[in-house]
């Protein structure tokens, strides 16, 4: 039996693997592809090499492109699936700002102090804490008193 996974083995036998998987034929997968069965075999017996518009084609059938190109599977659990198609649909800033939380840790916004834009100015006294910055504003001068007015 042919290691699938296995990287020499190449293309054909996995994508075999792909369409057995699905439980198609080789008829059916290949014409899903804008191809007939006797390409979709030479495919798969490693004759000849799938083009990039096929791929796109048959991945509509669910065949994992990834892993027929690489053998290393890709699915994404539920959670997963859903960031990505919500951030798809998102708008740039939103991609940015999502991309921000991520990248800060998950702090979200509403935690973080807002400096800059329309919010600057809006601290005029006291502690600011950011994640491991603490920075203290306006009470005291550098005698450590109080400012005069």
């Amino acid at each position: 039996m042919i290691d699938v996974e296995h990287p020499e083995h190449g293309v054909g036998p996995r994508l075999r693997a792909e369409r057995d998987r699905l439980d198609l034929s080789q008829d059916t997968l290949g014409t899903h592809g804008g191809k007939n069965k006797q390409t979709q075999m030479r495919y798969e017996n490693g004759l000849n090499s799938p083009t990039a518009a096929y791929l796109h084609r048959i991945s509509e059938l669910g065949i994992d492109i990834g892993y027929v190109l690489t053998g290393f599977p890709f699915e994404l659990r539920d959670d997963e699936a859903e960031v990505l198609s919500r951030f798809r649909a998102a708008s740039p800033e939103l991609r940015r700002a999502a991309l921000s939380v991520l990248a800060s840790g998950g702090v979200p916004a509403a935690a973080a102090p807002l400096v800059g834009g329309s919010n600057s100015g809006q601290v005029n006294a006291g502690p600011v804490t950011q994640r491991d910055v603490s920075i203290t504003v306006g009470s005291k001068n550098r005698r450590g008193s109080k400012p005069s007015k």
